[in-house]
């Protein structure tokens, strides 16, 4: 089992360094992805990794031309990572709201469940905004109606353990939304290939004053992706109890 971390970075520069200063003590390669900044942000990102590798860490850049979502970033680092001989990813956000002191937990559970996805599920801080917290209870709930089950207890957060093989093999297969709607469609279609999800609990901090990439767009997004989900489902659901049952 060999693993690395993909961390997409868009807008959120400032923060990348701390992202990287706290990764660094879990001796994982990182492949850190610039999801077509502008030129202010691109520049520090740059530095900023450079920094790191002039530290003896191991951090790759790739770079989009244009930007291309969360998700589009994700998916990038997820291929390049695979054909770089890794076997799981660890999907880290760059806005510093997840608890990567948790790593040593995500990595045993990876380790200990080689096949399956590790997910974190949110402990909130006060600072949530309350329309997340409501929208992701929303999500979860059709989550277990796409599924028809309730292994899936949080699709929205970000901070994972993927199996590369089944994980790519699925994003080749599949037509997965490229923005803040990724982490939940790959999760379930995932579900839906036989893989299963075990989660750990680790906190989520929402500073004040930090920067969301998440835009009103992305709730009609997520909307029409539960849609697309449910028809599936349905159409579907003969073919994959045959495929789960053999």
């Amino acid at each position: 089992m060999k693993y690395c971390a993909i961390v997409p970075c868009y807008r959120h520069a400032s923060t990348l360094d701390s992202v990287l200063t706290r990764l660094a003590k879990y001796s994982l390669p990182v492949i850190v992805v610039d999801d077509g900044n502008d030129i202010e942000n691109a520049t520090i990102i740059e530095k900023t990794v450079n920094s790191h590798n002039l530290a003896n860490e191991r951090v790759t850049l790739l770079k989009h031309d244009i930007n291309q979502g969360k998700g589009g970033s994700v998916t990038t680092g997820l291929k390049y990572a695979y054909k770089a001989g890794f076997t799981h990813a660890v999907q880290v956000d760059s806005d510093g709201q997840h608890c990567i002191e948790d790593m040593d937990k995500i990595l045993k559970l990876s380790k200990d469940n080689e096949d399956c996805v590790i997910s974190g599920m949110p402990v909130y801080d006060a600072n949530a905004p309350r329309s997340r917290v409501i929208g992701r209870k929303i999500t979860n709930f059709f989550v277990h109606v796409e599924t028809l089950s309730s292994m899936i207890k949080d699709a929205m957060i970000g901070f994972r353990v993927y199996p590369l093989e089944k994980t790519v093999s699925v994003i080749n297969k599949s037509h997965i939304g490229s923005r803040m709607n990724f982490d939940i469609e790959v999760l379930v279609r995932l579900v839906w290939n036989g893989v299963r999800v075990k989660f750990f609990e680790t906190r989520v901090d929402y500073p004040k004053g930090g920067i969301s990439n998440f835009k009103p767009i992305d709730n009609v997004k997520i909307s029409l992706m539960h849609t697309k989900l449910c028809c599936i489902s349905v159409l579907t659901l003969p073919v994959r109890i045959f495929k789960n049952a053999r």
